[in-house]
């Protein structure tokens, strides 16, 4: 005799509600990411402004240090230091001010970041690559030999030494505003893929964190850059 085996009914209702589940769990899943991406966008803005007004301050100040100013101590000649510089820089060498205001990145130096191991390292290349690129030699910016870490900038027809304050406030400040502009504009490129891919999703959490970090890095990068300046 052969015996029969009888299949189980299968219970669509069942099916039906475990279906209705993942949905759940996969809409559940999508809103906690736009509630994620809604809190990053309020932080960036809540930095930006933060940033906007400590600029407004640093000018503040540095104009009125400048007008309290009278004899030559405020703007040291480059001979007064020990650098390199010839008799004629002056007339020919590129203004600070012009060149940190020209800086731009793009996606391309945004996929470099993303790449590189230290983010301050990166941006020392990237600086010393368009010192090279925008500007005459001798460049608006150069090391001090001899010194810890120190530059000099020439700004306003005359050369002077940069101080930590101004570093933070003019190359510090630029390239994290640039970097935070590419770096939005990269994440609305590939917006549905950060929602749907682990791989961009950690691509973008881990490179947002360190360009929010990339201020704290102050000392790093004008000790690297300095070094990298001596090189030019």
């Amino acid at each position: 005799m052969v015996k029969i085996r009888i299949k189980p009914k299968i219970s669509y209702e069942n099916v039906e509600t475990a279906t209705n589940e993942r949905e759940r769990e996969r809409q559940e899943e999508y809103c906690d990411e736009f509630r994620k991406l809604r809190f990053e966008l309020e932080t960036m803005k809540t930095v930006i402004d933060e940033m906007r007004r400590d600029m407004n301050e640093m000018q503040a100040r540095l104009q009125s240090g400048r007008n309290s100013c009278h004899d030559n101590r405020c703007h040291p000649h480059p001979h007064d230091i020990n650098v390199n510089l010839d008799h004629n820089s002056e007339n020919s060498t590129s203004d600070f001010g012009e060149w940190i205001s020209g800086l731009e990145l793009t996606l391309h130096d945004l996929e470099a970041m993303f790449e590189s191991k230290d983010v301050v390292e990166w941006a020392s290349k990237f600086i010393v690559a368009d010192l090279k690129q925008r500007s005459s030699h001798p460049y608006p910016l150069c090391a001090i030999k001899g010194s810890r870490n120190e530059m000099l900038m020439y700004d306003n027809n005359a050369w002077k030494k940069m101080t930590d304050q101004e570093f933070s406030s003019t190359i510090m400040n630029k390239m994290f505003k640039k970097l935070l502009a590419v770096f939005t504009a990269w994440k609305n490129e590939n917006y549905n893929k950060i929602l749907t891919s682990e791989q961009f999703s950690t691509l973008y959490h881990s490179n947002y964190a360190r360009i929010l970090s990339f201020n704290e890095n102050a000392s790093k990068l004008k000790t690297k850059l300095f070094h990298a300046l001596l090189l030019l």
